[in-house]
């Protein structure tokens, strides 16, 4: 994992709480990986026989530009089949499935890489996405949780836990010492100020009104 290079999520406008959630969707602890413009394919997770789709989810009709990446799934589940303790296929497994959105599939196989290695910061925050993604927001912040006990430096973790506990839950007792927590452990975090913005605004909106 190249931790430094990240990817953003970004949707919506930059105002109003569940926009500016939108700005901060989610940081990765590696690269985003995107198919070729123009073949948007990814393989199915039915199985290692099955047949690539499209990233909406249509059978692709021929063509054959996911054959590269099905090629390399059907390689991965032959390493786990042969090796079930091969943590580098299992995240892998789960980083192709992350990056084409199929983020029920990218846990299963994230969560048999944490069997393996549960002290592993980068996955544990990956499988936090996951949840995140899936606005599974109590779990999103357990992964992101362990991810700092195992790593206090992994400042990923500790973005995504001021997203998801602030901007998605309203929980600033946990948002507010993250964010403090980040500030001081990585200053040149991308958009920083504007996530602190998106703090105050939500709990400004949360604030009940005065008479």
């Amino acid at each position: 994992m190249k931790r430094d290079h990240l990817a953003f999520l970004i949707g919506g406008l930059a105002f109003g709480l569940l926009l500016g959630f939108g700005l901060f969707h989610a940081i990765a602890t590696r690269p985003r990986e995107t198919a070729a413009e123009g073949a948007p394919e990814i393989p199915s997770p039915a199985g290692p026989a099955a047949p690539t789709q499209t990233v909406g989810g249509s059978p692709a009709g021929g063509g054959g530009g996911g054959a590269p990446m099905l090629a390399e799934i059907n390689a991965l589940k032959e390493r786990v089949t042969k090796d079930p303790k091969d943590v580098a296929a299992w995240t892998r497994l789960g980083n192709i499935y992350h990056d084409a959105r199929m983020f029920q599939q990218a846990l299963e196989f994230y969560k048999r890489a944490i069997e393996l290695s549960p002290s592993n910061a980068n996955v544990l925050t990956d499988a936090g996405i996951c949840y995140q993604e899936m606005q599974q927001y109590d779990k999103a912040l357990e992964m992101f949780g362990s991810a700092q006990r195992a790593d206090p430096s992994n400042w990923q973790s500790l973005y995504n836990t001021v997203v998801v506990a602030g901007l998605g839950m309203g929980r600033f007792d946990v948002a507010d010492p993250a964010f403090t927590r980040l500030q001081q452990l990585r200053p040149d975090a991308p958009n920083l100020a504007e996530l602190r913005a998106a703090l105050d605004n939500a709990r400004a909106g949360a604030a009940p009104a005065s008479r």
